[in-house]
């Protein structure tokens, strides 16, 4: 491997780190933090698709957890923040009787939609700073960067399945 090529992006997963820092310090007008801010969206985007209120509409846990890519327990610390605040509530699953599923509450989604307008305000100022053109162009290689990868890793397990 070209040694630039690794040491770049070494250098950019080390910058995604301290953007991720970055946002967590920038909570100080923000009322709900990074990870509680991405879980109540994935709960509403799964509401919305579907077809259900995005209120009120429960979500299994499992589905949280695989959605944002972390641990069981990780997820149950996030929904336990956001129930102690009120933004969100469990109910046992009626499907299944092990499961729970997360609902946000009006309350949650109220204070979603103003982290949101704040969010998106943020993000036009990134894009005023560094180019509109710039920042899609930055987004569209990254996504296409993803991609790779994991084509790359299910071809890889494709291949330890067939000869496995």
């Amino acid at each position: 491997m070209n040694q630039e090529v690794e040491n770049r992006l070494h250098k950019l997963m080390i910058t995604h780190r301290e953007l991720k820092t970055a946002l967590k310090s920038y909570k100080g007008e923000h009322v709900l933090r990074y990870g509680e801010f991405g879980v109540m969206m994935s709960m509403l985007e799964y509401a919305a698709h579907s077809g259900k209120p995005l209120v009120n509409t429960g979500v299994p846990m499992k589905i949280l957890s695989d959605e944002r890519n972390c641990t069981p327990a990780m997820i149950t610390k996030l929904i336990t923040g956001l129930e102690e605040q009120g933004y969100v509530r469990r109910e046992l699953s009626t499907d299944d009787r092990r499961g729970v599923k997360v609902c946000v509450t009006q309350k949650g989604y109220e204070i979603w939609q103003q982290e949101h307008l704040r969010y998106h305000r943020w993000l036009d100022e990134v894009g005023e700073k560094m180019g509109m053109d710039n920042m899609y162009k930055l987004l569209e290689l990254a996504e296409q960067f993803v991609r790779c990868c994991k084509d790359m890793v299910e071809q890889k397990d494709k291949k330890e399945k067939d000869n496995g």
